[in-house]
This record gives C-alpha cells, sequence and structure tokens, in this order.
C-alpha cells in the first residue's frame, strides 16, 4: 500500500531587504539548499532514500505497549492507505470509551493530512502535556505545526523525534528541512527589523539563527551588518572576524573584515587585503594603505598620534617628517631664523629642523612659526615638494615641472603636489593625518625608489 506524502510546506513572499542583507542573505540561502540537496540526494550506491516507514505518517502503536482497542489497526491500515477520512473514523471509534495515545496520534495524524491542523493542534497541546512522548506523536505534532506556518516548534519537535529514532533518515531529513526553513526567516526578520532600526529584536533573531547552525559563515557576517547599522563597529568586528574564521574564501567578509581591522587589527587588515591584492591588482592601494596603517601602530605615540589625527598641526608634520625621513634629522643647517613661539616645546628639534630647512615658514615680523596650527594645504604640498629636492638634489620628476617651489603660489604648490600623488584632490583646506602620512611615503619612493621609514 502506498502512504501519501507530506504536503509540501507553504511558500512565503520575501520581504524588501536592505543593501546588506542582499549581500549576506544568498549566502546563507546556498547553505540552506545545499542542506536540502544533500537531505534528498539518495543513499551510497542507488540505493533507497528512505524507508516507507520513516516517513510521515507513522504507525501509532509505536513505542506503546497493546492490547489496543478495536480501531487502531484498521485506522493505521485506512492511513497506510491514503484515506485519512477513514482513518479519523476508525481511529475515533477506537477511543470511543476513553481515551488512548495510539488512537490520540492516529487522529493527529488523520487531521494534519485533512488540512484540519487547529484541531490537530489542540489535541497536540493535551497529548503532550502527559503521557509517554513516542517518535510517532512528536513526529504528528511537528507536521502539524508545521503545516500551520509555526517552524520554529515545528523543528523543536521533529528535532527531538530524530535524537530518539536512531537511524531513521527521513526523520532526520526533515528536521534538516525545517531547520533551513527557521534558519531562513529568522535572517529575513532580521534584516528586516535592522530595516526598520530594531536592532535589538533584529539581533536577537540573527543569534537564534546562529544557535540554529553556528557554522553558518553568512549568519554572521548578517549579524555582523546588523551591528554596523546599530552603530557598535565593535561588536561589528567580532562577529565579521568569526564569519571569515569559518569561511576565509568570501570576498565580501574579507572587505569588511580588512575595513574594520584596520584601527583594530592593522596585521589582520594587511594580510588579508595583501592576499586579496595578489589575486586581484584592484586590491593594491588598499593592500599599500592597510601596510601603512601597520607601520603606523608600530610607531611611538606621539608619532602614531600626529599621523592618524584628524586635525594635523604644523608641528606634528614637521614631526612626522623627522621620524620618517633620518636624512632631515642629520642634515646640517649653517643658520636659521628663531622661531620664538617653539623654542620651549618638546617636539622643537623637529619643529626647528623644518624651519631650518625651508620645509616650514616663519613670520618675518612676529618670529612666529604657529606650530598648533592646523596644516593647510599649501603648507602640506610646499613641504613635501621642498622634500624632495632636499632627499634628491637636482632632481626634475616631470610632475615637478616649472619653478621651484619657492616660487610657486600656494595654488600652483598644491596642484604639483596632487600631480605627483602626495596629496589626494579635496576642496578642503586642510589636510589630516593620514593623508599627509601617505604622502611623505610616496615622497620617499619618487625621491629615492624606497618605501617609507618606520
Amino acid at each position: 500500500m502506498r502512504k501519501p506524502r507530506p504536503a509540501a510546506s507553504p511558500t512565503r513572499r520575501r520581504p524588501d531587504l536592505p543593501r546588506f542583507a542582499r549581500t549576506f542573505l544568498p549566502l546563507a540561502g546556498a547553505a540552506i539548499l545545499f542542506t536540502a540537496a544533500c537531505a534528498s540526494s539518495g543513499a551510497p550506491g542507488g540505493g533507497s532514500v528512505a524507508r516507507r516507514a520513516d516517513q510521515f505518517p507513522l504507525d501509532p502503536r509505536e513505542e506503546l505497549t497493546g492490547p489496543f482497542p478495536e480501531g487502531v489497526a484498521s485506522g493505521w491500515e485506512a492511513l497506510a492507505a491514503g484515506d485519512p477520512a477513514a482513518a479519523e473514523a476508525e481511529f475515533l471509534r477506537a477511543r470511543a470509551t476513553r481515551p488512548y495515545l495510539a488512537a490520540e496520534i492516529g487522529l493527529i495524524e488523520a487531521r494534519v493530512l485533512l488540512d484540519r491542523t487547529a484541531e490537530a493542534l489542540t489535541a497536540c497541546r493535551e497529548a503532550l502535556s502527559g503521557g509517554p512522548q513516542t517518535v510517532p506523536l512528536l513526529v504528528a505534532c511537528g507536521e502539524a505545526r508545521a503545516r500551520a506556518g509555526q517552524i520554529f516548534e515545528a523543528h523543536e519537535l521533529y528535532a527531538r523525534a530524530a535524537s530518539r529514532a536512531g537511524n531513521r533518515s527521513a526523520i532526520r531529513r526533515r528536521s534538516d528541512e525545517l531547520r533551513s526553513q527557521a534558519i531562513e526567516a529568522l535572517a529575513k526578520s532580521a534584516s528586516a527589523g535592522a530595516r526598520d532600526r530594531n536592532y535589538s529584536d533584529a539581533r536577537r533573531r540573527a543569534e537564534r539563527a546562529i544557535e540554529l547552525d553556528p557554522g553558518d559563515a553568512a549568519l554572521h557576517a548578517l549579524a555582523g551588518e546588523i551591528e554596523l547599522e546599530d552603530g557598535r563597529p565593535d561588536q561589528a568586528f567580532e562577529r565579521f572576524r568569526e564569519a571569515y574564521r569559518l569561511d576565509p574564501s568570501s570576498v565580501a567578509v574579507q572587505e569588511k573584515l580588512a575595513e574594520l581591522a584596520r584601527d583594530r587589527d592593522p596585521a589582520l587588515a594587511l594580510s588579508i587585503l595583501d592576499g586579496l591584492a595578489r589575486k586581484d591588482p584592484r586590491y593594491a592601494d588598499r593592500a599599500a594603505e592597510a601596510r601603512l596603517a601597520f607601520r603606523i601602530s608600530n610607531w611611538p605615540g606621539p608619532e602614531r598620534e600626529a599621523a592618524e589625527s584628524d586635525r594635523l598641526t604644523r608641528a606634528g608634520a614637521a614631526s612626522l617628517v623627522w621620524w620618517m625621513f633620518p636624512e632631515i634629522r642629520e642634515t646640517k643647517v649653517r643658520s636659521s631664523v628663531i622661531a620664538s613661539d617653539v623654542v620651549s616645546r618638546k617636539d622643537s628639534p623637529a619643529v626647528m629642523r623644518a624651519v631650518a630647512l625651508g620645509l616650514l615658514d616663519v613670520d618675518r615680523e612676529t618670529h612666529r612659526a604657529r606650530p598648533d596650527a592646523a596644516l593647510s594645504r599649501r603648507t602640506a604640498s610646499r613641504m613635501m615638494l621642498r622634500l624632495v629636492r632636499i632627499l634628491k638634489p637636482g632632481a626634475q620628476p616631470d610632475c615637478l615641472e616649472g619653478p621651484p617651489e619657492a616660487a610657486r603660489s600656494g595654488t600652483e604648490a598644491v596642484e604639483a603636489a596632487v600631480r605627483c600623488g602626495f596629496l589626494s584632490e579635496s576642496e578642503g583646506t586642510s589636510v589630516a593625518g593620514r593623508e599627509f602620512t601617505r604622502g611623505l611615503d610616496r615622497v620617499r619612493v619618487l625621491a629615492t625608489g624606497k618605501g617609507g621609514a618606520g
């Protein structure tokens, strides 16, 4: 006798997702499809997928001792023959005198097959609250929950059945299918919560999905994106680091982790971007930036702070030149203007040397170098153009064609610095530490063909 196949699980409309979810949810979906494909594949050697006795509905008498009332056996025969209506009548007759668990399980199975899930769920609540929870009862109530759209509860019941069912592969497969559906639903709802800025709920749902499948890198990445959306970059970094550990081949995860690691683990950022650059030259510039960031992370405190400053001062720029170019420290100076506002400072050697070499200007009337003023793009440009001439006297790179730096206007100096790659094109008036430090690295390469010091 042929048994009826379980009805297909209802499909759900995919909600609109934020951009980050469209990046990582497909990865999670691929894992889910892979799981389902593995679950439905045949046994090695082309054997049967599963024994019929493994599939819903199961014989309600399993794990129970008889004798069973009249109607249980005939009810099971009707179920196995694909006649749930006749089976329901037989099971009702079997429990006419008093409730019997086998008859109750049979009734639940019949009503699930008749699409009367509300009645089946009511019976499940009563049957599961007392008496033995047999594998057929757990499976029947798991199917009732699944067909009512209660995927998480369905998976829990099926998982319990699978843990007790030994090597009954169909039960394990159905448990895995429900787990995959639960994970996908949780991931979608987590994304929807983040889109609506309900971050606590989104975080909870993502965590629940991870509990169901802790080895899914895409779920950890999705949780990391939720943390980023919520303005929690440190927590996002940990999530993406775990995603990278689970799937080091994901380019999307590598890019995000490298970005977050730049200020938290420069060595990790450099390792990731170097690897990407070896395969794709488009990452070469980012790898070079990561290499500089790694070097900066090992510098002394004052120089590191200057290089990472959003508001770099003139004194900070002089200190960076002093640190990155030993030649400047060793160059002899015959005479120099004394800057009155520098002599008592801790960084006076660096600033005074910059003044003496013409890297920083001094007001001729007040004799002030304004060390704490923000470094302007014009001053930074003249500083780096002059530095090239000091490091390589007589050099005339193509990007520096024209009058010496001292004779250039501020606008001309900035244009030359941009041509040489010392500064980026910008409408701003000042230069931050990272940009100036990158420019000094470029000065070193242009003047000597070597990387920067430090």
